[in-house]
């Protein structure tokens, strides 16, 4: 994976994190500033995934390392900003899906 195409792919993911947890802090799309912040989070995630599968990203490597690696960080990131509760299965979960994108990302 090119550098371009992995710059693109980390920018889906931190926008894909910015956008699911914007949805948690907007109530139900009650909170107008985080109902707008979700959309604009959720809406730049996929376009900048566009860009990181035009500059080369294959989609079974690039779909997996940005869902999983998307669930892996709103979930750690619901548990340090919202108090979350994460038990042992959860994190066991978490650290499941982490492997999980490194396994795809070292066979990409």
């Amino acid at each position: 994976m090119s550098g371009a195409a992995a710059a693109w792919l980390a920018g889906a993911v931190l926008a894909q994190v910015v956008g699911i947890g914007s949805l948690r802090a907007s109530a139900g799309f009650r909170r107008p500033v985080f109902a707008v912040l979700t959309l604009l989070g959720i809406g730049a995630s996929v376009a900048l995934m566009a860009r990181a599968l035009v500059s080369g990203v294959s989609l079974a490597v690039g779909y997996g390392i940005w869902t999983g690696s998307g669930i892996a960080l709103a979930t750690l990131g619901g548990a340090a900003v919202f108090g979350d509760r994460l038990g042992r299965r959860e994190l066991l979960g978490v650290a499941l899906v982490v492997l999980g994108v490194v396994v795809v990302h070292a066979g990409g």
